[in-house]
């Protein structure tokens, strides 16, 4: 491809990438318990209103982030002048943001794509990158490392895409399992890309001490992207109702509307569809709602996927360990998530492997986490994957991180490229403590366990 057919692609990419469309970023700041329950208000009636809250405060003192489409605005302005909700305009276009880091994107990435070779087991984490880079780059691996990485399917998505993923360290049915999967949140496209990088440490360095002791005891099982169909939504427009996209694609689903207006829409939020506490907290039965739990547990392939890949023959009982990877908060959370000050009986070995890992993912660049569970440190919400994994599949280690920025950054979704590779490498610091931690479980019970007397 030529300098100039590359250089028209681009001028065209930013042609097209233009809207009429504006949306605007706002942050609301509660001065009062009377403040934040006039939020919480308009948070309930979001669908109605055209808002998209992309960070709600727990309390009084936390701050909540709209997108406000600002054709429709007029409520909305009305709405904070006659609570006098205090606020500040954090972002005024929305996808002219977008479209800008996608015009750096097609820059930086114009001249490597000459001569990048897809025949070899490549990928380039300086980008964020399709679907199909994704699981062409595993396919790769496998023939690369035969011995030590698997290919592997647990089910289809609501447009009939594979959901896949890779086993690391062998075939061996006797080790311990250790679950990573990234991307049920469709926008969060940091997510996914971290699970890519945990899937190259390990095969690249898989020659390392530390690195072998590991997969000599454990097998790595990373889906990093649980939600395809809606990753790949996202990547199709600049228009924030697309690139901002939550839920999976799962089919259209109508309402009466507070007008008695018929609203439709589509997808739910796989992380409210697993059945721990399924729809109790944080949750919605308004399917054009952000946070649309579904109309039953599991109702979703790709939550059901999950379920069945944990409970079945092959990793039940083996899995020592469960991560799933979110953006962003920079927060390292462990269950419970559906209610404050709820806890596993093990909470004290949860919270000090998690202290940590936060710990060492803070030694690398100095980003700071905090530590607890999802409903003391955000919000309550239920029928999270995490809680499923911890009180239905009987995990001992479980964990959702909540990766870069943190949550005062007002582009927290639109991560900037040049932060992938940091956040992705400070946050495997952290995934090893607790590869550390399940290894020191299986020594423990090798010394305990009873020995065979021979002859």
């Amino acid at each position: 491809m030529s300098y100039n057919t590359s250089l028209l692609i681009f001028l065209c990419f930013s042609a097209v990438s233009l809207s009429t469309q504006s949306f605007a970023v706002y942050r609301l700041l509660p001065k009062s318990q009377t403040d934040f329950q006039a939020i919480q208000r308009l948070y309930k009636n979001a669908t109605d209103h055209d808002l998209n809250f992309w960070k709600t405060g727990k309390d009084k003192h936390g701050f909540w982030d709209v997108m406000v489409d600002m054709k429709n605005s007029k409520y909305f302005l009305d709405f904070l002048q006659v609570n006098d909700i205090s606020y500040i305009k954090t972002i005024d276009d929305v996808e002219g943001l977008i479209t800008k880091h996608e015009n750096n994107k097609t820059l930086s990435n114009m001249f490597p794509r000459l001569w990048d070779d897809s025949s070899s087991a490549h990928y380039d984490f300086h980008t964020y990158g399709s679907y199909q880079r994704m699981t062409d780059w595993m396919k790769q691996l496998v023939v690369k490392y035969p011995k030590m990485v698997q290919y592997i399917s647990i089910g289809k998505t609501t447009e009939g895409r594979n959901i896949d993923g890779v086993e690391i360290g062998g075939d061996s049915r006797t080790k311990k399992i250790f679950w990573i999967d990234g991307g049920i949140h469709a926008r969060e496209w940091a997510a996914p890309h971290t699970a890519l990088f945990f899937i190259h440490q390990l095969t690249s360095r898989a020659n390392e001490p530390g690195i072998k002791k590991l997969l000599n005891e454990i097998t790595f099982v990373v889906v990093p992207c649980l939600n395809p169909d809606g990753y790949e939504f996202t990547r199709s427009s600049t228009n924030p109702h697309v690139r901002l996209w939550r839920k999976n694609r799962s089919k259209m689903q109508c309402r009466k509307d507070i007008w008695g207006r018929n609203r439709c829409c589509r997808g739910v939020d796989l992380n409210r569809n697993f059945d721990f506490h399924f729809r109790e907290s944080g949750t919605s039965d308004d399917p054009c709602s952000e946070i649309y739990q579904g109309p039953s547990p599991f109702s979703e392939p790709e939550a059901k996927a999950v379920r069945d890949a944990l409970l079945s023959q092959r990793y039940k009982g083996r899995t020592d360990a469960y991560i799933t990877l979110h953006t962003y908060s920079q927060i390292w959370i462990h269950p419970y998530g559906h209610k404050k000050d709820a806890y596993p009986g093990d909470i004290k070995d949860l919270y000090e492997v998690g202290k940590k890992a936060a710990q060492a993912l803070k030694r690398v660049y100095g980003t700071k986490y905090v530590v607890g569970s999802g409903a003391d440190t955000l919000y309550p919400a239920s029928g999270g994957s995490e809680d499923w994994a911890k009180h239905e599949a009987k995990v001992k280690f479980v964990y959702l991180l909540e990766l870069r920025p943190d949550e005062k950054n007002w582009d927290g979704f639109i991560l900037d490229e040049k932060e992938l590779i940091p956040t992705a490498r400070e946050t495997w610091e952290g995934v090893r403590v607790v590869a550390e931690a399940v290894l020191d479980r299986i020594v423990a019970g090798k010394s305990t366990a009873p020995r065979v007397r021979t002859a």
